[in-house]
């Protein structure tokens, strides 16, 4: 096998301790690779970050999936080959060659080396290294060429073993020598991560020839296509397919994607979403960015289902099935595409109704920590700020959490709008299932309905999703359907963006709350059953208080009596079976629920009755 197409179909050289031909893989270069295993399976026991994830930051040994990298995205890549070569004893320099993606990419931006990142100056000797280390992009095409390095020393390297098709680095670091001075690799070894704005695809919106686009580009001739990390344009690349040198003409070729026409996949549908996803977003710090990006890879061994909820996820949307088609949905704000009334409901079919969500349904929530691949963090899992309202809490009677991890996305303020989303989603419970005739046979999953009903919600309207449609032969449906609000998806950055340092006021912890005052409870004396009591009416009047605690003493006593604990519902009190003649104090306090389940007492109010 060439190694043209030994790169195409995936294979990599080296695996475990097996020398390459002429013995060229020293033993330090074998247990270089060791230590990235080990490296590895360090980056799977931290917290946040998934298998998938620690595995495409670290150079992968042995057959690997074929990769496709969207938008811009770190890889270590694969390892195609290593050799040495250079002084006496042709050891002086290691090179490594590393496949990064199985298909032309756009560009390198930059590398870390270790911890540091540097930017990409340009094929040739890197800056701030002392002329060690040599870094060479190759980014894909028919007629990319390697570095004389490699077709000069490596060992069955010819000038036609181009890996054509294939993202490449040809990385280069000469060995410190024993006396040196200021020796450069300090650490050891080097260790890669390669960042790179990946695929370019083709984007419907800008093509002429499908109605509502404009534009240049042209699904038939790839040197039209551009870069784009839009989220729809990226998953719309993925549907008609990935494909070897981008020979779309030919079936064969299919490298990943689902390989989907034109007519299986209208280019059409994916220009309004894709146009959602552009949209700017205001950010706190000011300037903007894109409602909805997608950046990372998918392989060829993640099924079509997988994928599909990667750009779902990206989007805060939903998968739908719509006019025979699958489309992702991003999540959006709708209208109302009919009204009913409990009238058009057809007679004698069943109708379900469930205001509450049972307490093992996932999607009940009250608090979402939303993570995502953090640039900052060297391409990590990370950790945005927790979306959460405490009120939410106490009314839940505990934390309810969602703890996404977001793997396509890499912008903090991204991941916030979406797990608000969730959050959002989280607070509406309301399911339904109902029957409707013909007449509202046109409705498509993904719809939103306006359902005004007096026997099921006394007169109020609820706003809904389809989730799901069954029709019969004599076209009467059952949509199954789930409550929706145009104010999920609403965001001001001003107010709901949160920082990493600094929460904004529904994240922040509350404090013991303030004494009611006379206008919150009044005491008064009366009588209870025939004897002389204490009546306290009122309401309470904090947000996140729990309970309320009530107790009584005598006048100038200094030892309170217990009268009990209630609910945060109560309005009337009874304290019976006092003295008449005698005055009392009557202390209320409120007890709040923390995150961390403390009770904390509000300081007491006092009141005499008259």
């Amino acid at each position: 096998m060439s190694k043209v197409i030994g790169a195409i179909v995936g294979s990599v050289l080296l695996a475990g301790a097996t020398l390459l031909s002429g013995g060229t893989l020293t033993a330090a270069l074998i247990a270089g690779g060791l230590s990235l295993l080990g490296s590895a399976i360090t980056a799977l026991a931290q917290p946040g970050a998934g298998p998938r994830q620690a595995a495409e930051t670290t150079l992968q040994l042995g057959e690997s999936p074929r990769q496709a990298l969207f938008g811009e995205a770190a890889t270590a890549g694969s390892l195609l080959d290593a050799f040495n070569y250079g002084g006496d004893n042709g050891t002086d320099w290691e090179v490594l060659l590393i496949a990064l993606a199985d298909h032309e990419c756009d560009s390198l931006r930059g590398f870390y080396v270790g911890d540091e990142y540097h930017v990409f100056g340009g094929n040739g000797a890197v800056s701030g290294f002392n002329s060690q280390l040599v870094v060479h992009f190759l980014p894909g095409t028919e007629a990319q060429a390697w570095p004389s390095f490699v077709t000069t020393y490596g060992p069955g390297w010819t000038a036609d073993d181009n890996c054509a098709g294939v993202a490449c680095i040809a990385v280069a670091y000469k060995a410190d020598q024993p006396e040196q001075e200021n020796p450069v690799w300090t650490s050891g070894r080097p260790n890669f991560l390669w960042v790179l704005r990946g695929m370019k695809c083709y984007q419907a919106r800008k093509d002429s020839t499908v109605p509502g686009g404009s534009g240049s580009h042209r699904w038939n001739d790839p040197s039209t296509w551009e870069w784009t990390h839009n989220a729809i344009e990226c998953r719309y690349q993925f549907q008609r397919g990935i494909y070897a040198l981008n020979r779309i003409d030919d079936p064969d070729q299919l490298l990943l994607g689902r390989g989907l026409s034109a007519v299986e996949a209208p280019p059409e549908r994916s220009i309004a979403p894709a146009v959602v996803c552009a949209e700017a977003v205001d950010l706190k710090a000011g300037g903007t960015e894109p409602r909805y990006s997608f950046n990372g890879l998918i392989g060829a061994d993640e099924d079509f289902q997988t994928a599909e909820d990667y750009f779902a996820a990206a989007t805060g949307g939903v998968i739908l099935q719509t006019e025979g088609t699958v489309e992702v949905e991003p999540g959006q704000a709708k209208s109302v595409a009919a009204e009913i009334v409990d009238t058009d409901l057809l007679s004698l079919a069943p109708v379900k109704y469930e205001e509450f969500r049972g307490e093992a349904d996932p999607e009940w929530v009250n608090t979402v920590f939303p993570g995502y691949v953090a640039p900052d963090q060297k391409y990590k899992m990370h950790t945005a700020p927790t979306r959460r309202v405490y009120a939410d809490v106490i009314a839940d009677r505990g934390p309810r959490n969602a703890t996404p991890k977001i793997k396509h996305v890499t912008s903090n303020t991204q991941a916030q709008r979406i797990g608000e989303i969730l959050r959002r989603m989280g607070r509406l419970t309301a399911t339904a299932t109902i029957p409707l005739g013909p007449r509202f046979a046109h409705l498509e999953e993904g719809d939103w309905i306006g359902w005004t009903s007096a026997r099921h919600f006394g007169g109020g309207r609820k706003v809904w999703r389809i989730e799901s449609i069954e029709r019969d032969a004599r076209w009467r449906s059952t949509l199954t359907l789930r409550e929706i609000s145009a104010a999920v998806f609403s965001w001001d950055a001003d107010t709901d963006e949160l920082t990493d340092t600094s929460e904004a006021n529904q994240q922040t912890v509350p404090g013991v709350v303030n004494a009611p005052g006379e206008a919150a409870w009044s005491v008064t004396g009366g009588l209870s059953g025939g004897q002389p009591a204490l009546l306290i009416t009122g309401a309470i009047d904090n947000a996140y208080a729990d309970t309320i605690r009530f107790e009584y003493r005598e006048s100038g006593a200094t030892t309170w009596i217990a009268a009990g604990e209630h609910g945060r519902d109560l309005t009337d009190k009874v304290i019976s079976g006092l003295d008449a003649a005698t005055a009392y104090d009557v202390s209320i306090r409120y007890i709040i629920l923390t995150p961390t389940d403390r009770r904390i007492i509000g300081p007491a109010t006092t009141g005499t009755p008259a």
